[in-house]
């Protein structure tokens, strides 16, 4: 598994640098109620912007749930990726289909934006998270759970100076199959990477 975080790590870290608009970088507090119950989890993203609209994000959130229980939300693509190379890993075969799949999977985003600009510093967007992949354990039973979920909302993103970024969201999430609703509120401390200069 840990191999499988390095290579994702390098994988989006090589896109980010192709592209010439910059990346914003930090911390995510997450909260959700599906009605009954409130969770709340903390991580990291990732959001890569491409020209003055478009921007891909990735995201990893943690939350424990009880004595010996925990929560993790991801995209459906990088916990495709972690399977397929742990798997190839654990059975020492295979390696040559599933290690290439599983950089693809890993590349895929959790989620698309679009942004517009409504003032100097800042903007606003809408977003949508079409395979996130939600997965609760409990150590004590080894019992576990895991679900596809699909996520829409908006961010707003306020620049605080230069390099900083505070970006609330809200969103409307629904496991799929489930037919039921939450609501979800965000909030991310982000850091932008430095723009790249146009070669001429």
């Amino acid at each position: 598994m840990r191999t499988g975080f390095i290579i994702l790590l390098l994988a989006i870290g090589f896109d980010i640098q192709a592209q010439r608009a910059p990346a914003l970088l930090g911390a995510m507090l997450d909260h959700s109620h599906n009605g009954q119950a409130y969770n709340t989890s903390t991580g990291f993203n990732l959001e890569g912007w491409f020209g003055k609209h478009l921007s891909l994000n990735f995201t990893f959130l943690y939350s424990p749930t009880g004595p010996g229980q925990y929560y993790l939300y991801t995209g459906g693509g990088q916990a495709a990726g972690v399977y397929l190379i742990g798997k190839a890993v654990e059975e020492r075969s295979g390696y040559a289909l599933a290690v290439p799949l599983g950089i693809i999977a890993f590349v895929l985003p959790e989620s698309y934006g679009f942004r517009v600009p409504v003032g100097n510093k800042s903007q606003i967007g809408i977003f949508l998270s079409p395979y996130g992949f939600e997965y609760m354990k409990n150590r004590n039973t080894e019992e576990e759970d895991y679900n596809l979920s699909i996520e829409t909302g908006i961010r707003y993103y306020l620049q605080a100076n230069r390099w900083i970024y505070l970006v609330p969201q809200v969103g409307v999430k629904s496991i799929y199959g489930e037919g039921k609703a939450r609501v979800s509120f965000g909030l991310s401390l982000m850091f932008k990477t430095k723009q790249k200069i146009a070669e001429d």
